[in-house]
């Protein structure tokens, strides 16, 4: 049987997930019910806050299904979190006149721990940047709406890492300088830009 990601992070992101994971495979954009994100993901060998989820009765979460294999590489990838595996059921196209989903099993990396973002720890404008290309990619900037609105804790401390020192974010999608403005018109938009500070 297949095995299914249920992407709502980076994983978004075609670049991310081919040049990181060599995950080349089409995805469908979904929205799998039951799941709150927020910037809520850290791991012990970072200084960042990524994004997490945990189980909200009536949430929505604005994701992309990603046929892969479940590797050792995925899951160092994804260490900060505990692949669960999920209903399909609870899983739909989020084209409501798109065909049915696949069958196979369907996955959802879950936190091992629910921690906000903090002044040594904060969420990268490099990692924001990467998961709002895949919303781009997969749905348009009413997919990007989407993905910020759901999205909670954008108040955090949260850092513009684009220039200057490496980033923060090392599985980043580069964002070309028209995708920068487009994002950044799109946060301002739904009142989160004023939330970033400088590095």
């Amino acid at each position: 049987m297949r095995d299914y990601m249920v992407g709502y992070g980076s994983l978004l992101s075609a670049y991310s997930r081919t040049t990181y994971s060599g995950i080349t495979t089409d995805v469908v954009p979904v929205v799998a019910e039951g799941w709150k994100r927020g910037w809520t993901v850290r791991y012990g060998d970072e200084q960042a806050t990524y994004a997490g989820v945990r189980p909200v009765r009536h949430a929505v979460l604005h994701a992309a299904l990603v046929p892969t294999e479940i590797t050792d590489a995925l899951r160092h990838r994804e260490r900060g979190y505990v692949f669960t595996q999920i209903d399909p059921a609870s899983v739909h196209p989020a084209d409501r006149s798109a065909p049915p989903l696949p069958d196979g099993r369907y996955w959802i990396v879950v936190n091992r721990e629910q921690v906000s973002a903090d002044a040594d720890h904060p969420i990268p404008q490099t990692y924001v940047d990467t998961c709002l290309i895949g919303c781009l990619e997969t749905g348009g900037e009413d997919r990007a709406r989407a993905f910020i609105r759901a999205t909670e804790l954008w108040d955090a401390p949260w850092v513009d890492d684009r220039q200057g020192q490496a980033p923060l974010y090392p599985r980043l999608t580069p964002p070309s300088s028209q995708q920068q403005e487009q994002i950044d018109a799109l946060l301002a938009a739904e009142g989160v830009l004023k939330y970033r500070r400088p590095r």
